[in-house]
């Protein structure tokens, strides 16, 4: 890189990218990203994760860990492109990150809770357009309620307001305004925007699917008609995941999980939906290894990354891709 090229690229980047302009070579620039990722980036992305996690209760460490190595990949990639061009500039790292990690989280929420996400997105839309409605922000959350309640600092908490003991104008959805005005005037006051969003999603019986560690896993305790529509969904789950590639198979198979943490490869056996041979063949082991190990399961990170001979992080990005996928091809059970 010549000088006015390196000169250049720390005028329009944040001084703490000063190193990646230094580098002499591929393999100095990469020391260099490295190094500010662990230095700089990391703690940043840890902060915001922090943030999200008091914010939003539901997060499961799984989906904080999840995010922060979205995050990471994500601004790694951003970097080597900054290091090289000047259309890929970063004028602030820390708000950079910033943005990355809210992206992380709204592509997360998208991916997890479709139907919440659609009606927060909708909801905040009425509520700063509709002039019957407010939402602002307060030192402690971002509140929302009639216009006229602009401003307080306060905020109720929600209780007993369920389907059960609603009246038929809040359940109206053909009128969401009315029927929001109608549930905020019960309520009585300003109210946390997430706490109506939980109200409004019960009101109207908005159901997610269920999204465990082991992703698109159901509970198996149904009625009959239930057990059957949950082995056809488990059945064609299993028939995705021998279309995922062979990496992405064995970092979602050897960790998958159910709601009580324990082995969810079970169901496929329990079920008559694949033996042991096709599972082992799935997570690419013989048999016999797979039977040595099957009281063991789930496998933790570091374990399958020794078996698969990759990183960590490698084996989280791997089973990441793989859920993605899977919610993609699986959409038509939501």
């Amino acid at each position: 890189m010549n000088t006015p090229t390196r000169t250049r690229l720390r005028e329009l980047n944040d001084p703490l990218l000063g190193p990646l302009f230094d580098a002499e070579n591929d393999a100095a620039r990469e020391a260099a990203i490295d190094a500010v990722v662990v230095s700089f980036v990391k703690p940043l992305i840890d902060s915001m994760i922090a943030r999200f996690r008091r914010n939003e209760p539901t997060l499961k460490p799984e989906d904080l860990e999840e995010l922060t190595s979205i995050v990471a990949m994500r601004v790694v990639l951003k970097l080597r492109a900054t290091a090289l061009f000047e259309d890929h500039a970063i004028a602030a790292l820390e708000d950079y990150v910033a943005t990355m990690s809210y992206h992380a989280l709204h592509d997360l929420r998208r991916q997890r809770h479709p139907e919440r996400y659609r009606l927060k997105k909708n909801l905040r839309y009425l509520l700063t357009r509709d002039r019957r409605f407010a939402l602002w922000e307060t030192p402690s959350a971002v509140v929302c309620g009639l216009a006229s309640w602009k401003g307080r600092s306060g905020a109720i908490a929600v209780t007993a307001l369920t389907r059960f003991s609603s009246t038929p104008e809040m359940d109206d959805r053909e009128h969401p305004g009315d029927a929001v005005a109608a549930i905020l005037k019960r309520i009585g006051g300003p109210v946390q925007f997430d706490a109506l969003v939980d109200t409004i999603a019960e009101l109207w019986q908005l159901r997610d699917p269920v999204m465990q560690s082991a992703e698109l896993l159901s509970d198996p305790k149904r009625d009959q008609h239930g057990d059957l529509e949950q082995r056809q969904y488990l059945a064609e789950l299993w028939s995705e995941i021998r279309e995922l590639p062979e990496h992405q198979r064995a970092a979602l198979l050897l960790n998958l999980r159910d709601s009580e943490g324990a082995n969810a490869v079970a169901l496929f056996l329990l079920l008559d939906i694949a033996g042991r041979d096709a599972i082992a063949n799935a997570m690419g082991l013989p048999e016999s290894e797979l039977a040595a190990i099957w009281e063991r399961l789930p496998l933790d990170d570091l374990t399958i990354a020794a078996r698969l001979k990759i990183g960590r992080q490698q084996v989280i990005n791997l089973r990441s891709s793989a859920r993605a996928r899977l919610a993609r091809r699986m959409s038509k059970w939501k």
